[in-house]
């Protein structure tokens, strides 16, 4: 009986230990089936657009972490018959910590169509869990037409640990060659209160057109945009400017005109070398309320510039706003042999103009505005002196002034001392006579 009872409590206690290590098996493998079912997601963004041929456009790398990573490294394969790769720029995800990163962009193989050793990281302990743009790659289209497939390969994202974590990789394919919006289909979009900027469109007559270069950005609040323009002949290099709202893809145009803008009713001060016109996304973007700290890159021949005998501290890019040309700050910031580079703040995007002024002309104005200088110096030493001579004159006269009234003063005492004695002669004769 004792036996039976210890037998039944063995069994007991085997029937509990199983029991237990099968819910501690079933608790793992919900916990590893929840793991690998979320991982972090790596994705090129947007995953499908149409681009026209020989256009400018810009891609981001994007990253969702599922949790806490400190660094991601990868390589980019693109089709480069339709596609080339201009620059790759470090995103906001790993910066947005505050601590130093360091980002490298990789090695570009245009011939071969691949970016090989992408990587960024953060230095210090701090970990990013919020999803952003790990890099910006910016693309020239081709003049060929077809899909382009856009890859990234070797893709690897650490964590806090400095392990590799599971990820999910979202490529994108992009249309090439696909026939552009006119102008008016583009300007018909419109801003949608702060979504999309759309297409840049332009009022300028097409004959007056001698070269139209389109570049597209993504607009975001926060982050600096930036368009650059590598035509041979399109002397505005970049525009950048700080956005105060979001208009997601927004185009860029730069019109290269034969004569001056249609927009302008006159032409600027100096000598033009250049009529252009910048437009940035639709009407109403490129408004002051919209944007801040804009600046316009462009370059001037020096040819130009010899033949015409121009000085080139007077080389000025001018914009056309409130009906007048207004001269803008502009500085010099480089020069090769065949051209001299500049960078002009501006107030807003509309008709431009490149200017400069002849050493002889650009002399001679400093010469009148130093002899006006000097004028108005003798002039105003003129005025002081005039003004001490009369203080002077005014001081002497005051002495003289007092001298004749007391001259006075002494003739009127003759004169009574005078009738005194005729009046008292009377007297004096009738006493005498009594």
């Amino acid at each position: 009986m004792g036996e039976n009872i210890v037998h039944m409590k063995n069994m007991q206690n085997d029937t509990l230990r199983f029991s237990l290590a099968l819910l501690l098996l079933l608790s793992l493998s919900i916990a590893f089936m929840g793991t690998a079912s979320s991982e972090t997601i790596v994705r090129i963004s947007p995953e499908t657009q149409s681009i026209g041929g020989e256009q400018d456009f810009t891609l981001n790398i994007y990253i969702e972490p599922d949790t806490s990573i400190s660094g991601a490294q990868l390589d980019f394969i693109f089709d480069n018959s339709l596609v080339n790769v201009k620059e790759i720029r470090e995103g906001d995800l790993l910066k947005r910590t505050g601590s130093t990163t360091i980002f490298s962009s990789g090695t570009t193989d245009n011939s071969r169509g691949t970016v090989t050793g992408i990587y960024g990281l953060i230095l210090g302990k701090n970990m990013v869990t919020a999803p952003g743009t790990f890099a910006t790659v910016d693309l020239v289209s081709s003049d060929r037409s077809g899909v382009c497939k856009l890859q990234l390969s070797n893709v690897v994202v650490s964590n806090s640990s400095g392990y590799s974590i599971p990820v999910t990789v979202v490529n994108s394919n992009i249309q090439i060659g696909e026939t552009s919006k006119s102008t008016s289909e583009q300007t018909s979009g419109g801003s949608g209160g702060g979504g999309g900027g759309g297409g840049a469109g332009s009022p300028e007559s097409t004959q007056n057109i001698k070269l139209k270069e389109i570049s597209q950005c993504f607009i975001t609040n926060g982050v600096r945009a930036k368009y650059t323009f590598k035509g041979d002949t399109n002397d505005i290099r970049y525009v950048e400017f700080d956005p105060k709202r979001s208009f997601g893809k927004t185009t860029a145009i730069i019109e290269m005109l034969k004569e001056k803008s249609s927009l302008t009713p006159v032409e600027p001060e100096g000598q033009v070398y250049q009529h252009m016109n910048i437009w940035i996304g639709t009407d109403g973007i490129s408004n002051p309320e919209n944007l801040e700290n804009a600046v316009v890159g462009f370059r001037v021949d020096r040819a130009w510039i010899n033949e015409n005998g121009i000085d080139r501290t007077s080389i000025t890019l001018n914009h056309f706003s409130d009906d007048m040309w207004n001269a803008l700050e502009t500085r010099q910031t480089g020069e090769d042999g065949l051209y001299l580079y500049f960078e002009a703040e501006t107030p807003g995007f509309s008709p431009f103009a490149i200017t400069g002024q002849s050493s002889q002309a650009f002399q001679s104005m400093e010469n009148q505005i130093r002899d006006s200088s000097e004028i108005q110096d003798s002039s105003e030493a003129q005025d002081l002196n005039e003004e001490l001579t009369e203080d002077t004159s005014n001081t002497a006269l005051y002495p003289e002034n007092e001298k004749g009234v007391q001259e006075n003063q002494d003739y009127s005492a003759i004169i009574y001392i005078a009738v005194g004695i005729i009046l008292f002669l009377p007297v004096l004769m009738m006493f005498k006579r009594s």
